[in-house]
C-alpha cells in the first residue's frame, strides 16, 4: 500500500493553493492546440510523431493530476517549463523572422497556455511547500 491518504472529491474546494484543476484544463488545451497546429500544417520543427506523442503525455499528465499525489505536480511543472522553453521560443523566432501570423498566433497561443500552467503548478508546489495543503 502507499503512504497516500484517502481523499474524497468534496475536500478539493477547500485546499488552498490548488490548482491542479486548472493546469489540467490548460495541459488538455495545450495538447488540443499542438494537435491543431499540426493538423493545420503550423510547420512545427519537429516531426509528426513527436507532436502526437508530446498530446499523449499532456494528456495523460492531466489525467492522473489529483491533490493527493504531490510528485504528479513537480511533474506538471517540468512539462510546463519544457513547453514553455519549446514553443515560447519558436513563437518568438518566428515573430522575428516575419512568418505568417496564422502560424506563429496558434504557436504564441500554445506558449501562453503553458506559462499559464506554469504558473498555477508552481503556485499548487508552493502550497505544498508552505504546508498549507495538509494532506
Amino acid at each position: 500500500m502507499s503512504d497516500e491518504m484517502p481523499f474524497r472529491v468534496q475536500d478539493e474546494n477547500r485546499i488552498p493553493h490548488y490548482h491542479g484543476d486548472a493546469v489540467r484544463g490548460s495541459f488538455v488545451i495545450a495538447a488540443g492546440l499542438i494537435f491543431l497546429a499540426e493538423l493545420l500544417g503550423g510547420n512545427l520543427p519537429f516531426s509528426t510523431f513527436l507532436a502526437v506523442v508530446m498530446v499523449v503525455v499532456l494528456v495523460i499528465a492531466a489525467g492522473i493530476t489529483n491533490p493527493v499525489q504531490k510528485w504528479i505536480h513537480w511533474v506538471n511543472v517540468f512539462l510546463s517549463i519544457s513547453g514553455l522553453i519549446i514553443f515560447g521560443g519558436i513563437a518568438l523566432a518566428r515573430f522575428k523572422n516575419d512568418a505568417p501570423f496564422s502560424e506563429s498566433f496558434i504557436i504564441a497561443c500554445i506558449a501562453a497556455v503553458f506559462l499559464v500552467a506554469l504558473y498555477l503548478a508552481t503556485r499548487t508546489i508552493r502550497g505544498f511547500m508552505l504546508h498549507t495543503i495538509r494532506i
